[in-house]
């Protein structure tokens, strides 16, 4: 006796599908890109793919903005490179994190099937919003290093 010819009646199916909705679920589920959301998929990768290129251009801007700024600070000028390093990384850092969740949530979000653009759109604010707050911390950071060694200057 094998495990294939097991004795006895066959066990009762129950109703499936019809052939009807077997062929219908067989169309929609081979695809990612079905042709009814088309348009969502389109935008869902541009702004994606806007939001890569965008951290991309943040990521070299923000290493040459550092270099260049601390190239001069020195402690006998009362600069800390800190603030640049900590600008930089808020921008850099903060638009990969959220450009790796939005990608993953429009992954997610394809795979059950629904509408993507919206995370794509939201992650691609957000990632401005790190990007303009790294900013401002790094500006504030050349400022007060800007006033440090003004002072400095000054008084001697």
């Amino acid at each position: 006796m094998t495990w294939s010819d097991i004795p006895g009646p066959p066990p009762q199916s129950s109703p499936g599908p019809t052939d009807a909705q077997r062929s219908a679920w067989e169309r929609g589920g081979t695809t990612l890109f079905p042709p009814a959301k088309l348009a969502d998929r389109i935008s869902t990768v541009l702004l994606l793919a806007f939001g890569a290129v965008m951290t991309i251009v943040t990521t070299i801007v923000g290493i040459i903005a550092v270099i260049s700024a601390t190239a001069s600070c020195d402690a006998s000028a009362g600069c800390t490179p800190g603030g640049y390093f900590t600008g930089a990384g808020i921008a850099v850092g903060g638009a990969f994190v959220i450009g790796v969740a939005t990608i993953v949530l429009a992954i997610g979000a394809w795979i059950r099937r629904r509408t993507s653009w919206w995370i794509a759109a939201l992650g691609f604010v957000l990632a401005i919003a790190c990007i303009t707050w790294g900013g401002v911390v790094f500006a504030n950071a050349v400022d007060d290093g800007s006033t440090a060694s003004s002072s400095v200057s000054a008084s001697a």
